[in-house]
């Protein structure tokens, strides 16, 4: 019986990818979606030789041979250099002390700083594409919201604290994107999901999960100079923060305020901060080899990438980041401030930036939130390739093809921003 159940599923596994192949190919908006917007359900889906995928893993690798099939395959841009070599370079530091747990880590990483990057470069045919993903995770992000507030739990549907904290985090940076970028008329549309998804944010107790959201915000603000704004959300989420806090137990409370090394989560931290030094001075020059995140909690990314591949290895990951937010913030000249194109670059280095502060305190190699993050990257090289002429396809109305003036609110928008903005 269980054998007609295998052969069952694998019929249905090959007619959904057929049929997933032949949608995408037409709407290629379609598995940008699945992809990005699934992304925060991080739950094993199946499993391979011992290596287990979520949904959003699942399409990213039906997606892997779309690739080959579009029209205008672009370059990496400023990033190719930095996302393969920094790969290649933990393979390299990784041979000489291989572990058990050493392949999973490395295919992770791939999956990440390679596939999503990829998929996400080489699919959209016009910024249009990229809506679809980020209304889906605005409506899973508010399912997510509704649930959390409803039973009053941080562990739901198999998810964790952190896991959910995270995927809440990158729904408020998205929704907020899109709420500056709405016309005056239709932004009381988003709202709702601020105050929702704010409001399951703050009592699902993820301090790191604020750190990400307070960081990703002021730097999408930040790229616009738009700091009165910035103050103006900040007064605006007083009343929210009170009235959630006020309905929050003591004892929660307490644990948010309370950074005492005799607390349990405090004392862990610290003792597995230790516990990666002691393995890094173990082999101080190549590390001890990825994989040791599999091997104990690591809730410092820098200390366990130090630990795992040594000063080269943290010095490629540090590179990886400061390029892209380099990349990203020496282009915020050439795109039109409020167009779907600027959402893209300004959101992967919001996503990315969050991601790697709340990796500085928890995971930063676990599902959910880095799919979402490095997803958005793909994004932001797809637009760059397009705005200098790399590869074809999108409408003159995507992007802004000359130096603009500086934002905001200086000088009208040519492209999609007929409609007037805040400045």
């Amino acid at each position: 019986m269980g054998g007609d159940w295998g052969w069952l599923l694998l019929a249905f596994g090959g007619c959904y990818a057929l049929i997933f192949w032949a949608l995408s190919m037409r709407f290629p908006a379609l598995p940008l979606a699945l992809i990005f917007g699934l992304a925060p359900f991080q739950n094993d889906l199946s499993g391979l030789g011992g290596v287990h995928f979520s949904i959003s893993e699942v399409h990213l690798l039906l997606c892997a041979p779309l690739i080959f099939f579009s029209k205008n395959r672009i370059r990496w841009n400023w990033m190719g250099g930095v996302l393969v070599g920094g790969l290649a370079l933990t393979v390299f530091l990784t041979v000489p002390n291989w572990r058990d747990t050493s392949l999973l880590s490395l295919i992770q990483m791939g999956i990440y700083w390679v596939g999503a990057v990829a998929v996400f470069a080489n699919l959209p045919r016009e910024s249009r594409d990229f809506e679809l993903a980020w209304k889906t995770l605005i409506v899973v992000g508010s399912v997510l919201s509704v649930a959390a507030l409803v039973t009053r739990s941080s562990y739901f549907l198999g998810l964790s604290k952190n896991g959910i904290g995270a995927s809440l985090a990158c729904t408020l940076v998205v929704t907020i994107e899109r709420w500056i970028c709405a016309p005056r008329t239709s932004r009381w549309k988003y709202l709702p999901v601020l105050l929702v998804v704010s409001a399951a944010l703050i009592m699902v107790l993820s301090r790191g999960a604020w750190l990400a959201a307070l960081a990703g915000v002021g730097f999408m603000l930040a790229w616009r100079a738009q700091y009165a704004l910035l103050a103006k959300l900040a007064c605006a989420a007083v009343p929210v923060v009170i009235v959630v806090w006020m309905g929050l137990p003591q004892e929660s409370r307490e644990y948010v305020v309370g950074f005492d090394e005799s607390r349990y989560n405090i004392h862990a931290r610290t003792l597995n901060a230790d516990y990666a030094r002691e393995q890094w001075l173990s082999s101080p020059y190549v590390g001890v080899g990825a994989g040791l995140r599999k091997e104990y909690d690591a809730t410092n990314v820098l200390w366990l990438t130090l630990a795992e591949t040594g000063p080269l290895g943290l010095l490629a990951f540090l590179a990886v980041h400061a390029s892209l937010f380099w990349g990203v913030w020496s282009r915020r000249r050439f795109a039109d401030p409020y167009s779907g194109a600027s959402s893209a670059l300004v959101l992967s280095g919001a996503l990315v930036l969050g991601k790697f502060l709340h990796g500085m305190v928890d995971h930063y190699w676990s599902r959910g939130a880095i799919m979402i993050a490095w997803a958005s990257v793909g994004m932001a090289l797809s637009v760059e390739a397009r705005r200098a002429g790399k590869a074809g396809g999108w409408s003159k109305n995507d992007l802004t093809l000359r130096r603009i003036h500086r934002w905001p609110g200086r000088s009208r928008s040519i492209s999609n921003c007929e409609h007037e903005h805040s400045k």
